[in-house]
């Protein structure tokens, strides 16, 4: 918990990365290693399924989400707690539920844009992205 909203946090980062030096490799390194930092005791315990991973990094966050699996391709599907959000260009996201598929799960995974060059797209209210899966 902050002393501040997330809508304020989300608006500086965004600031960082449209008008400073914050690139979006640096954002998905951070939430990886945030996803490393948040998992590392339950990755000893030992590998999970899939639906367990996402479920633990969903938890992790605090967001509601939904997903679906299609041959090899994840759609994960959260419910933002704002109407817009600023990090859309740059969320963190897909990258947290990717580290958190590869070090709790035997899948490994990595997000991957739609055919119209987005990491995340919105749709009816919902913030939603795509993780390529390989393994099992």
């Amino acid at each position: 918990m902050t002393c501040v909203s997330e809508d304020f946090l989300a608006r500086i980062i965004s600031i960082l990365y449209q008008k400073l030096t914050l690139s979006a490799g640096q954002i998905a390194i951070a939430s990886r290693v945030l996803a490393q930092e948040a998992f590392e005791e339950k990755a000893k315990e030992g590998k999970r399924s899939l639906d367990e991973a996402i479920r633990l990094a969903t938890h992790y966050l605090g967001v509601s989400a939904e997903y679906s699996k299609e041959n090899d391709a994840l759609k994960i599907s959260i419910s933002p707690k704002q109407n817009v959000c600023p990090l859309q260009e740059i969320c963190p996201l897909p990258f947290f539920y990717s580290e958190a598929i590869n070090l709790l799960s035997e899948w490994k995974s990595y997000p991957i844009r739609s055919s119209n060059n987005k990491l995340v797209e919105t749709s009816n209210g919902k913030c939603f992205f795509q993780l390529r899966l390989y393994g099992d």
